[in-house]
């Protein structure tokens, strides 16, 4: 049986209403009040209902999740939604954002008259889901959440990152805009793409959103892809393995039932598959999502090539594009420059949850130790490493 929704109301203003969904049942109700907020605030990917759901349905769920979905009421409207998800590791209830388990912005989705509701939701997300430890990623710099993570006593790790968004919506004339990029890079797309041109048909193309077999296809491929080049680079998450995961871009792809929340760029060289890059879609953005590519082509910059093609799209259909976590030189290079820091943060939220980060400290200071007496064993005059 799903757990109890939970409810509370201020004693301060009976008209403020902060309550947990834990029901999926409760959850799928709040589709068109959800729907109605996020279009409202110009909603990112990440915050629509039906990308929430999806996770909850192909990824959250399968694995074990249990749902806390906060939500903020004013006058019986809806004002915030923040679905969380809480699992066990070891000892441990760790709660988090509700998330494909990738690298992923955490936002909550709020009215733009009623930011002190992310107060509430806050308290409540620390004091009523029953967590020993709050993981939220990727949080903007100065933005409230930010704030309320930093101050809380029970801060054991912050991690800083930047992420980049190309405000293509400013943009009037797309040859200007590409033109003033010139001088940030040695590296011309347009004049890649000529040079690449020369080995065969060069084609990119979007997957038709009715065609599931193609997605399917594709993904398949570009999920190979990327599990080659972890294995190359040595980052390997678990989510590239994951059928969970690969179920759920499909689904995200798939304009058979309703719009289509992705959409898929394929690249191909004479037939033969060379990039597939998969765009989510919000309200006034995109979001780069995953891409996938074959490293023979390497030395063609076909991603450079494909990127091009992606903005251009998304400049076309005037939507931004948020190309998510990291230092890649092309985020730098397309958003001219507009980097935005953000933090990461892990949080004790009870002592059970205090003593997992003071044993982690303690178990790495030993390693480190360890690690120390092996060296200077190693560098003693007749003694040889044990191994």
């Amino acid at each position: 049986m799903p757990p109890s929704d939970r409810h509370v109301q201020d004693p301060q203003d009976p008209q403020f209403h902060v309550s947990i969904v834990c029901d999926p049942e409760a959850f799928l109700a709040l589709r068109d009040e959800w729907n109605a907020l996020w279009s409202s605030v110009d909603g990112q990917h990440n915050q629509s209902f039906a990308v929430c759901w999806l996770c909850w349905l192909y990824v959250a769920k399968p694995r074990g999740r249990r749902l806390h979905c906060i939500v903020v009421r004013e006058h019986g409207e809806l004002k915030l939604v923040w679905p969380l998800v809480s699992h066990r590791r070891h000892l441990w209830t760790m709660l988090e954002p509700l998330a494909p388990g990738t690298a992923e912005h955490t936002s909550i989705l709020v009215s733009a008259d009623a930011e002190h509701a992310i107060d509430a939701a806050w308290q409540s997300a620390i004091g009523q889901c029953g967590a020993d430890v709050l993981s939220i990623p990727y949080v903007s710099a100065d933005s409230r959440i930010d704030r309320l993570a930093s101050k809380h006593p029970g801060l054991a790790v912050t991690t800083l990152d930047v992420s980049a968004t190309a405000l293509l919506r400013r943009e009037p004339e797309w040859n200007a805009y590409r033109d003033s990029l010139s001088s940030l890079s040695k590296k011309k797309p347009a004049a890649i793409e000529r040079r690449f041109m020369k080995e065969g048909v060069l084609e990119i193309r979007v997957i038709d959103a009715a065609d599931t077999g193609a997605h399917a296809r594709w993904v398949d491929w570009m999920l190979a892809r990327k599990r080659e080049w972890a294995e190359r680079v040595g980052k390997h998450g678990p989510w590239l393995d994951s059928h969970d995961y690969r179920d759920f871009l499909i689904r995200l792809l798939d304009g058979t039932r309703d719009e289509p929340l992705a959409l898929m760029f394929l690249m191909t060289l004479d037939g033969a598959p060379v990039v597939v890059n998969v765009v989510g879609l919000g309200s006034t953005s995109a979001s780069g999502l995953i891409a996938g590519f074959d490293p023979a082509y390497a030395k063609f910059s076909p991603g450079a090539i494909m990127m091009e093609r992606c903005v251009k799209w998304a400049w076309e259909h005037r939507l931004d594009l948020d190309f998510g976590i990291g230092k890649e030189e092309f985020k730098a290079y397309w958003s001219r420059g507009n980097i935005l820091p953000n933090k990461s943060f892990q949080i004790a939220l009870s002592r059970w949850g205090r003593f997992a980060f003071l044993a982690k400290a303690v178990a790495a200071k030993l390693a480190g130790l360890r690690a120390k007496k092996t060296r200077a064993d190693a560098g003693k005059p007749g003694k040889r490493p044990v191994g």
